[in-house]
């Protein structure tokens, strides 16, 4: 008699989100989702067969019309199930975007218009008035990986990210 088979697994939902900063790594670039009532980072859920940086990039085209190519994360973060929306458990990579060159607001592409209600530049001292307590732990963590220089490479079955 052999073992019993093992327990199937739960669903676990990957996110990817990408982190964007101004020049002088003052403020983050967030969205207003129009399903949140709540500023995130921009991103959302790996498609089945997509890495995570293909994920990344998808992501910033769909929500603010910028095409960059990304190759590091930042931070992970573990997000339990939860029972009040049954949104299953989760791990979130938030990737490297990099620098954003720009002084005025980036405006979400006519396409997102259903998905994101506004995008702004929110300096780090002003996370908490946007973003849940949460979002701003993650923020912060990824903004420290970035000043710290502790940006870990994405994988995609053993390769780079490209």
């Amino acid at each position: 008699m052999g073992a019993p088979p093992p327990a199937p697994l739960a669903p676990l939902r990957l996110g990817a989100q990408i982190l964007l900063l101004n020049p002088v790594a003052t403020s983050v670039l967030l969205v207003h989702p129009t399903y949140r009532t709540d500023w995130i980072l921009p991103g959302g859920g790996v498609e089945p067969g997509e890495s995570v940086a293909d994920a990344a990039r998808r992501e910033l085209r769909e929500e603010l019309g910028l095409d960059r190519l990304i190759t590091h994360g930042l931070v992970v973060d573990q997000v339990p199930y939860n029972p009040h929306t049954g949104a299953p458990a989760g791990v979130n990579i938030v990737c490297d975007g990099g620098v954003v060159n720009t002084a005025g607001a980036l405006v979400p592409p006519i396409e997102a218009a259903a998905e994101i209600r506004a995008v702004e530049w929110v300096p780090l001292d002003n996370l908490s008035d946007r973003c849940e307590l949460f979002m701003v732990r993650r923020i912060r963590a990824a903004v420290t990986s970035v000043l710290y220089g502790t940006r870990i490479p994405l994988l995609y079955w053993g390769e780079p990210a490209v």
